[in-house]
């Protein structure tokens, strides 16, 4: 099976669950765990049809009328796979309509399993996991991922790299199934080793200059299976844009059956993975890509596909704020020196919805000039991203040296000063894992001098104070006469200062500990 034979041990990338025809005996796995991904595999017959565009469907059923269809997809001659988790514990049926057979499973309950990244009613503006755990939703962009291994043996570069963005608090990444190559010149000192630009591999037979629509590279997917399975087996969230149509990429015509063949193939073969989130493309209404009615298409046809309803988002605010009943999420890049204002506006123009700053300008620069936004500062970008937050929003960071075809995999090539500050954002992970994020919003009424405030219904808030503040004061009337707890959260560094319990009064003035760099006041009863 090409690169998923390559797949190291250590990602323990198995085939749980396979059912065989091998001399008429009939075999598959009995019991498996909540959310775990399984396999169960047919062969069918050649029927004239391009075997790329079979997808015969098999439906689950299980406790307490649960039922979901999921579609397979080609993976040899003749061969299809249904790739399937169930979302509960019980015992499930499993039946299709290629074949006369069922096939049973015992689900058990799986306790540690975080389960897809969802949105529940009574606070749709939060993300959570399905098993009702807060989800502080902090990406990482790395389009380019699914490139790093493509010719080497094993995935070790993509793991590499993963294992650092989710030590350093991210939990979900953004990128491309694939994407060919970018319009700007390379840094004339960059090591070959460390361009990933125009991969000999891509998602249809040929390459990218001679492509053959006709059929797909399965050893191109087989590979991408072993990235999503390192997320998967490592909780990042895979934030996969479908398509990117500013990147030299050869498509077939918009909705072209060849078309359809990539498209109807990804939603069938990743959509059972837990981790998935789908986005239909990377500045979708851009570059010569501006018929909105495509996108409309393009996700209609992704719901009817998608027997689990991830959720799906589009990388562009100019859609998500035309279609918004599309989405699940809205999506916006927005450059301007106002963010947080620009980001407070859309939390409050879309009450319903979770807002995702998909790019706000801040590409922290590396050893190897890739492209500028119009922040590379290391603080300046992470004062982009908590804006972003205190707006009450969700926020994505870039580094020059990895979000596109330049890829240091491995930081610890680089001397000290040249590495990329991941650890910034393990700090804010970190706040927002002690504090609970989705416990907040944007304050209504006016609690400091400066700053930007989050507050909860319990009356706890926290105050962002970008590096130019010098201090702040407070003004929180229902507690003036009272004693509160505070204390400073250093983003910096990620340490905390002494709790004070200091008498609550208008105006009430706060120096902080750390002079000359952004912190954050918390003041709770």
């Amino acid at each position: 099976m090409g690169a998923m034979n390559r797949v190291s041990s250590r990602i323990a990338y198995l085939l749980t669950a396979v059912l065989l025809f091998s001399m008429g005996r009939l075999t598959a796995q009995k019991s498996a765990s909540q959310y775990e991904v399984v396999e169960y595999q047919i062969s069918l017959s050649p029927n004239g049809e391009n075997p790329f565009d079979r997808h015969p469907l098999a439906t689950c059923e299980g406790p307490n009328d649960a039922s979901f269809t999921v579609p397979a997809y080609l993976t040899g001659e003749d061969q299809y796979t249904f790739r399937i988790s169930f979302p509960q514990p019980g015992e499930w049926k499993v039946s299709s309509e290629a074949t006369d057979d069922a096939w049973e499973i015992s689900i058990s309950s799986d306790p540690s399993a975080k389960g897809p990244v969802v949105i529940q009613e009574d606070n749709p503006q939060h993300f959570y996991y399905a098993n009702g755990e807060p989800c502080f939703v902090l990406a990482f962009e790395a389009d380019w991922l699914f490139a790093l291994d493509l010719e080497v043996e094993g995935l070790n570069r993509a793991e590499t790299l993963l294992k650092d963005i989710k030590a350093n608090g991210f939990n979900q990444v953004v990128m491309n199934v694939y994407a060919h190559d970018t319009r700007w010149e390379n840094d004339p000192k960059l090591p070959a080793k460390y361009d990933f630009a125009q991969p000999k591999q891509w998602p249809y037979g040929g390459d990218n200059n001679n492509p053959d629509y006709s059929r797909l590279s399965l050893d191109f997917f087989n590979h991408f299976d072993g990235i999503i399975e390192i997320m998967n087996e490592l909780d990042l969230t895979a934030h996969i844009m479908i398509y990117v149509w500013n990147k030299q990429v050869n498509w077939p015509e918009a909705d072209s059956l060849e078309d359809d063949r990539y498209f109807d193939y990804v939603v069938a073969r990743y959509q059972a993975y837990p981790n998935i989130i789908w986005d239909i493309s990377k500045e979708a209404t851009g570059y010569g890509h501006n018929d909105m009615s495509y996108i409309v298409r393009r996700i209609e046809r992704l719901k009817q596909l998608d027997g689990y309803d991830r959720l799906v988002t589009v990388h562009s605010f100019s859609y998500c704020a035309k279609y918004p009943e599309t989405v699940d999420f809205i999506s916006y890049q927005n450059w301007s020196a106002s963010l947080y204002n620009r980001m407070l506006e859309t939390y409050r123009e879309f009450p319903d919805k979770p807002i995702f700053n998909i790019e706000h300008g801040g590409y922290e620069d590396g050893p190897f000039h890739v492209f500028d936004g119009d922040y590379d500062d290391p603080v300046a970008c992470l004062d982009r991203n908590y804006q972003c937050v205190f707006g009450g929003t969700y926020s994505t960071y870039y580094w020059q040296d990895a979000s596109w075809d330049i890829v240091i995999w491995d930081k610890s090539e680089l001397r000290k000063s040249e590495q990329p500050r991941y650890d910034l954002y393990k700090h804010m992970a970190k706040l927002f894992n002690d504090v609970d994020y989705a416990a907040f919003k944007p304050a209504k009424t006016r609690k400091s001098s400066s700053g930007f405030v989050l507050e909860s219904e319990d009356d706890r808030y926290l105050m962002y104070l970008p590096a130019a503040n010098k201090r702040i004061n407070t003004r929180i009337e229902k507690y003036y006469g009272k004693t509160m707890r505070v204390k400073w959260f250093n983003p910096l560094t990620g340490e905390y200062s002494p709790e004070m319990n200091p008498v609550m009064e208008q105006w009430l003035r706060f120096e902080p500990p750390w002079t000359g760099q952004p912190v954050i006041l918390i003041l709770e009863p």
